[in-house]
């Protein structure tokens, strides 16, 4: 299942967390079956995505309504990236 990690700051990380989790129809919306969650001090934020559709996830994060959600947690626009998980290593 691809990953996708979003990295972002916001303006306060608690709100952002409360509102990160309003979002579940956007994220199904995505084909996201799990999202994960953290947060540094310096108020960058990181979220962790199973997709299962790398296309619908991109489209849909391209979009009015994700824009709207970022700006209502108080994600600063400009300092979004979006990071396609594409190795891995396996440590056994």
């Amino acid at each position: 299942m691809p990953l996708v990690g979003v990295r972002a700051k916001a303006d306060n990380i608690d709100h952002w967390k409360e509102q990160f989790k309003t979002h579940g129809e956007l994220f199904k919306d995505q084909g996201v079956s799990i999202a994960y969650m953290g947060a540094a001090e310096n108020n960058s934020v990181l979220a962790i995505f199973e997709t299962d559709d790398l296309e619908k996830f991109t489209e849909k994060f391209n979009s009015k309504d994700t824009e709207k959600a970022m700006s209502n947690d108080g994600i600063d626009k400009g300092s979004v990236e979006m990071f396609i998980i594409t190795d891995q290593l396996v440590i056994m």
